[in-house]
């Protein structure tokens, strides 16, 4: 079965299509990149045809992917860094962008900013997205509220840093920006095979098919399997602390199978209860567990991926469920997409 596939960059102004933008294949197509563990989780960078209708101040570039004939978004990014580049064509732009986040962190605190005890931590941070031009968000509501009133925020702090750090307070991820530009904010949840999103065999004709070229590393070097965390807020009379142990007999790391508790101590400034503060605790436990084993591959590209999807891998000796910890896209036909993961559950 073959299928047909090309690509398209629109750009965008007040949320609709102005024109779009043209890249000479010769020179190379432009390339998607989306890292978890980056504050700013989506890029793209490549070459364009100059277009003088184009103001890359403040249009906003989504790249789309056609197959058979259906569209899908691959992104909304603002331009960061332009290069002005002259061939015997004519002018080209080198672009370097960034998804919406970089709006957040490129706002910054003009005065100390002030939220009195009692705020809600989502409608808090509802409020900073508005205030940066961001109204489009998709948001799992919180009861969590502050518990003291808070200035903890030089002037000059970035937006996206508070935001992000509201949010571990009541154990959240961090903020992400999907494919249509929408801002998600959403509690941690570990992975389990409930969350699988997608799944990708090396022998399972049904599901899609993995690269025949894989590779995997573990990682065992100095890994703790305890995790302590305190919270010395003055507010609080007696100072919280969490603590959570991998004890997981399929884990390398964990205590049974090391026979040793190699313990790290880490603090927060804020929380908005103990049960958010065991929350985190628990969280880098399981973030731990997923480099026991990372997997790189290649599959045929597609759209849909957010950042840290869960997917499921079909594989004789390196089956499992996996949490995405990057991905990569060319806006070539033919050329496939890179995923980096992350083994959470053997299976």
């Amino acid at each position: 079965m073959t299928r047909a596939v090309s690509y398209r960059l629109d750009v965008i102004r007040n949320g609709a299509c102005l024109t779009q933008l043209y890249w000479d294949a010769s020179s190379g197509a432009p390339t998607i990149d989306c890292r978890k563990d980056s504050s700013i989780k989506r890029s793209m960078s490549g070459t364009f045809i100059y277009n003088d209708a184009v103001d890359l101040f403040s249009d906003e570039l989504r790249p789309m992917m056609i197959i058979d004939g259906i569209e899908e978004a691959l992104g909304i990014y603002r331009p960061t860094t332009v290069l002005d580049t002259y061939t015997p064509y004519g002018k080209a732009w080198q672009i370097e962008a960034y998804d919406r986040s970089w709006i957040l962190s490129s706002v910054k605190t003009e005065s100390l900013l002030h939220l009195s005890a009692g705020t809600n931590y989502i409608e808090a941070i509802e409020q900073l997205l508005v205030s940066c031009g961001i109204a489009n968000a998709i948001i799992v509501a919180s009861d969590s509220e502050l518990t003291s009133d808070r200035e903890d925020w030089p002037i000059g702090t970035a937006y996206l840093d508070i935001i992000n750090a509201l949010l571990q307070e009541i154990n959240y991820k961090e903020i992400w920006f999907d494919a249509q530009g929408y801002a998600h904010l959403e509690p941690y949840a570990a992975p389990s095979a409930a969350s699988i999103l997608r799944q990708y065999s090396t022998r399972d004709m049904r599901r899609p098919s993995m690269g025949p070229e894989l590779s995997g590393m573990t990682d065992l070097y100095s890994a703790p399997n305890v995790f302590v965390v305190t919270c010395s807020n003055p507010d609080n009379s007696a100072g919280l602390r969490a603590v959570a142990v991998n004890d997981s007999p399929v884990s390398s790391k964990s205590t049974l199978r090391r026979g040793m508790r190699i313990t790290q101590v880490s603090s927060v400034n804020q929380t908005s209860s103990q049960e958010a503060l065991q929350g985190y605790a628990n969280r880098l436990r399981d973030e731990s567990l997923l480099s026991d084993y990372s997997l790189d591959f290649d599959i045929l590209a597609e759209h849909g991926h957010g950042v840290g999807d869960i997917i499921g891998i079909d594989h004789p000796e390196l089956g499992g469920i996996y949490e995405e910890q990057s991905w990569s896209l060319s806006l070539a036909a033919g050329e496939m997409m890179h995923i980096s993961a992350s083994r959470t559950v053997v299976i």
